[in-house]
């Protein structure tokens, strides 16, 4: 049977049990109505027609007690009444022609009132054992109908639901990974089909693990062999921090096995080994060093997240070895650093030679054109040699900086009175604006001076004769800015993109070193250079410096 059609009889059995009960109570009561109705109809209604025919005996009224007395014969319901009624008609004749026929009369009517009070208690008797009976009946049954009732309401259920858990069960299992698990066979209803489908269900998702088992299991080969195949060392941790995946590379940098990382927590891990704990707080990628074998290594690395359709999957780790890169560049810098003090001896000498022949005697116009493009010559080559020189110590990290406290407003006026021939040449004025005016920062006065004086050359260069430049000066919440702003042409996208890189194509007809060195500097000593806008009106470079000590 169906489940339907197992609710429905279900149903109708526990219709029948209340039917059941409901019918025997009604039937019951019925027997109790009816003899009760035979007291009513057979007794009592004879004890009142004696009742009329005494009271018209006592008033000698024969007409009155004829009519008592018909009816009387047409009520006669008990055994023996019918001859007491018989008597009370012989009696009654004999009324008025025998005087001892009134006493018989009382006597007759006292008869037949015992007579039916007698069957009243009788039947009185008969009608309580009925309600007894029915009293015990009714228990009985109600009593048939609460087991019957609990056993259904208990069993039932069980029955309709027991499938119901076992499928549920089933469910668990598949969600839980287990495929091989099937539904026992049960009765053949609705549930029944249910459970076979999910067999079919189940049976088709083990046969698709059992086919995409190689293959997974391939690409995972796969995956390994390329992290394996990696020459940066390669560490991924999930969204919880545990260690997902590490490569051949980095177990041999950490020193552990990769059954010692996989699987566990990658700050746990950190706090034994201090290459991990770098590589996992190295936030701003900068490079580092490390003694490996034995040997000072340098490293790089480089985060970033696992993006999947839910979100953060957790984060990759890349640990590259740029040590012979590292070498190269200190190599570079070694040179630079010897070819720039190589260079500063031919260059005084020739300083000195070119001195000697500008105060020398009268010479033609030719000769004194000549000396002038070699003293511009012989300037421009000082001013390059001295950026390569400073850039090898800012490269080689050799850079000596004197920190202290400085007025802003001191720091401006040398650099301005360092060009303030150049601004008279070109008609360039010069406004100085500095809120408050005892503003103090902390840095290097002489390499603050020296980046200023770098950006305003550059903004005297280029900016328009008997145009001004603005230097303003003011105070924020964490750090100094100081503003110029001159009335250029302003910086193409292609030099603003490559505006601080070292003989980048802003450079123009030097070498672009300039800015570069100054920005290392600023940046040596707290602060940063930025390049705040740029368009035809003019440019806005920003120099940050760091605040000054609180107490003096």
């Amino acid at each position: 049977m169906s489940i339907r059609q197992r609710l429905t009889l279900g149903t109708l059995f526990l219709f029948a049990l209340l039917l059941l009960s409901a019918g025997l109570g009604i039937f019951q009561l019925g027997r109790l109505a009816r003899d009760a109705q035979e007291i009513l109809k057979d007794n009592y209604e004879t004890a009142r027609y004696v009742q009329e025919m005494q009271q018209a005996l006592q008033q000698g009224d024969r007409s009155a007690f004829e009519t008592a007395l018909k009816k009387q014969e047409a009520n006669i319901t008990e055994p023996g009444e019918a001859e007491l009624t018989a008597n009370l008609r012989s009696d009654f004749a004999n009324w008025t022609s025998d005087s001892a026929a009134t006493d018989r009369l009382h006597k007759d009517l006292q008869e037949v009132l015992d007579l039916n009070l007698s069957a009243i208690d009788r039947k009185n008797t008969e009608a309580m054992a009925t309600a007894q009976r029915a009293r015990g009946w009714l228990w009985g049954i109600a009593a048939l109908v609460l087991v019957v009732g609990l056993i259904f309401s208990l069993g039932f259920p069980r029955i309709i639901t027991r499938p119901i858990q076992r499928l549920q069960h089933a469910v668990e299992e598949i969600s839980e990974g287990n495929y091989r698990h099937r539904v026992p066979a049960f009765r053949g209803d609705e549930l029944g089909s249910l459970a076979e489908a999910f067999n079919a269900m189940s049976a088709r998702l083990e046969q698709w693990e059992s086919s995409n088992l190689a293959r997974v299991m391939t690409e995972k080969t796969r995956a390994e062999a390329v992290l394996n195949s990696l020459e940066d060392a390669g560490i991924g941790t999930d969204e919880q921090g545990s260690i997902l995946f590490v490569n051949r590379k980095a177990t041999e940098l950490l020193g552990m096995a990769e059954a010692e990382l996989t699987g566990r927590s990658a700050s746990a891990v950190a706090e034994r080994n201090d290459l991990l704990r770098h590589v996992l707080g190295n936030n701003g990628n900068a490079p580092f060093k490390a003694v490996i074998d034995g040997r000072e290594q340098f490293f790089a690395g480089v985060r970033f997240p696992i993006e999947g359709p839910t979100g953060n999957l957790g984060t990759v780790y890349l640990l590259r070895n740029i040590t012979p890169f590292q070498e190269r560049d200190e190599a570079k810098t070694r040179f630079l650093a010897t070819i720039t003090h190589e260079l500063k001896t031919p260059l005084a000498s020739s300083d000195i030679g070119l001195s000697l022949l500008e105060r020398g005697g009268a010479k033609t116009e030719q000769q004194s054109a000549i000396l002038a493009d070699l003293r511009k010559d012989h300037q421009r080559l000082v001013r390059i040699v001295s950026e390569l020189l400073d850039m090898a110590q800012v490269e080689s990290g050799k850079v000596r900086l004197a920190m202290a406290d400085h007025a802003l407003a001191d720091i401006v006026r040398d650099a301005t009175d360092a060009l303030h021939a150049n601004a008279e040449a070109r008609l360039i004025s010069i406004e100085i604006r500095i809120d408050p005016e005892d503003l103090r920062v902390h840095a290097d006065g002489e390499k603050a001076t020296w980046a200023l004086i770098n950006i305003l050359s550059n903004a005297l260069r280029f900016a328009p004769e008997r145009s001004s430049i603005t230097i303003a000066g003011e105070t924020g919440k964490n750090q100094v800015t100081l503003s110029i702003t001159d009335r250029g042409p302003g910086l193409s996208d292609e030099q603003r993109a490559h505006l601080f890189e070292r003989f980048g194509p802003h450079s123009g007809t030097g070498t672009g070193l300039g800015l570069s060195i100054a920005r290392d500097l600023m940046r040596a000593m707290g602060g940063d250079i930025q390049l705040q806008s740029s368009s035809e009106r003019g440019s806005v470079f920003t120099l940050r410096f760091a605040h000054a000590s609180a107490d003096p």
